[in-house]
């Protein structure tokens, strides 16, 4: 009896031994991912820089056609001085000449609209069409005043002939001069005509007799752009300076800065400056100081600086609020900090309660590795630990790794 209680305490114990082994495949690949970020938070503690060979370290994956597009820059950590600056609220805006309202130009009926809003146009590239019975009109009255003033040429071009050879008498040689100015009078007076309902030359001159006299007309783009706005309608009646259309250049903006009298001696043209809008907060733009101005306000006591700022894709808007860093020089060196281990700003990227850095593996793979951080700047920042002198990171499109690593550590995997 006791022997057969003996074995089925061996049975119980066996079976539970088994079940305790079991773990299901979630509850698995969330304790290995956990594992992994607790793994580079151990790093950071222990002032490591994620050595070649670690286990932990997370790694983030981009396809070739997600690497194109992320147009990643990398940069070595450098010992320096830091990079100090000034900071102000920004304005973007379009250059002046990187901007057109484009108009009516002649008076009459808006009859057709040839792009949409954001459509990339050329310079001449057509918008819409009006229709204008005045142009027609006088477009009639030029073609008949050309071609007036042109048989007018010749004829007294014949008599000045006839005249030379004694054959025509000076009397119908004046008349014909006389003809021959009138005639030329009527066609610039309809020249003109033409030039203030907005015609150019070569329109002007393209106009051929026996053609149709049209009264539609095209209004074109002056510029290669966006279009940004589209203010008419179809069938809308305009006058000649009535707005249409606006077309902007949107590859490079202008970020407008009032500057305090007081920090105005710190500022140069050609000083680098950084740009963060609040739409894109994990992104820095990149520019430089044009224009510092002449005259200080008497009222805000500040003066207008204009920055350049490259916006090739397209991902700054006119009118955005900014605040523009401005890097007016570097920190002196001292007992304690003779240089700093610096970096770019937009190199460290913070998730969750983590400072990271991402170091190129390979073609297409870039270790997180965390660090810690010390003095910063409009530009750069200080680290503490984490990475050695001369590591390669990641600097711009470093937020695009940030955000496929945060993809990851919701579940989403890999970008492959």
């Amino acid at each position: 009896m006791n022997v057969r209680n003996l074995l089925s305490s061996v049975v119980v114990v066996a079976v539970l031994t088994g079940c305790n082994k079991e773990v299901p495949p979630a509850a698995s690949a969330a304790t290995s991912q956990s594992q992994a970020v607790r793994e580079v938070g151990t790093e950071e503690a222990e002032g490591g820089h994620g050595e070649e060979g670690s286990e932990h370290s997370e790694v983030v994956t981009l396809t070739p056609e997600a690497l194109k597009n992320a147009r990643l820059q990398s940069a070595q950590i450098q010992r320096k001085p830091l990079a100090i600056g000034l900071t102000a609220p920004a304005r973007l805006a379009f250059p002046q000449s990187g901007v057109a309202q484009v108009a009516g130009r002649v008076p009459g009926r808006l009859a057709s609209i040839e792009v949409n809003l954001g459509d990339r146009v050329k310079k001449g590239q057509v918008l819409g069409y009006l229709e204008s019975p005045e142009l027609g009109r006088a477009r009639a009255d030029y073609l008949a005043a050309a071609t007036k003033a042109q048989v007018a040429a010749e004829n007294f071009r014949r008599e000045k002939e006839l005249f030379t050879k004694g054959i025509t008498s000076a009397r119908e040689m004046r008349e014909a001069e006389s003809a021959f100015t009138s005639n030329e009078a009527d066609r610039n007076a309809a020249d003109a005509r033409l030039h203030a309902l907005g015609l150019t030359d070569p329109e002007i001159t393209a106009l051929k007799a026996g053609e149709h006299y049209s009264s539609r007309f095209p209004a074109r783009s002056p510029l290669d752009g966006t279009v940004v706005e589209i203010r008419g309608t179809v069938g809308q009646e305009i006058e000649a300076t009535t707005p249409l259309f606006t077309v902007g250049d949107l590859s490079e903006l202008w970020a407008l800065l009032e500057v305090s009298e007081v920090q105005l001696a710190t500022v140069q043209p050609g000083q680098p400056v950084a740009i963060t809008v609040q739409a894109l907060p994990d992104k820095r733009f990149q520019g430089k100081v044009a224009y510092v101005g002449a005259l200080v306000d008497e009222k805000t006591r500040t003066t207008p600086v204009r920055v350049v700022l490259p916006n090739t894709d397209g991902s700054l808007k006119p009118g955005m609020f900014a605040t523009a860093e401005i890097l007016t020089g570097t920190t002196a060196s001292d007992d304690t900090h003779p240089q700093r281990l610096v970096v770019p700003r937009e190199a460290v990227q913070k998730v969750g309660e983590k400072q990271l850095v991402f170091v190129p593996q390979g073609t297409n793979q870039f270790k997180a590795v965390a660090v810690k951080t010390g003095a910063s700047s409009a530009t750069e920042i200080e680290l503490l630990a984490g990475v050695a002198p001369g590591t390669s990171v990641v600097t711009q499109g470093a937020f695009i790794l940030k955000s496929e690593l945060s993809k990851e550590s919701m579940g989403e995997g890999h970008s492959d």
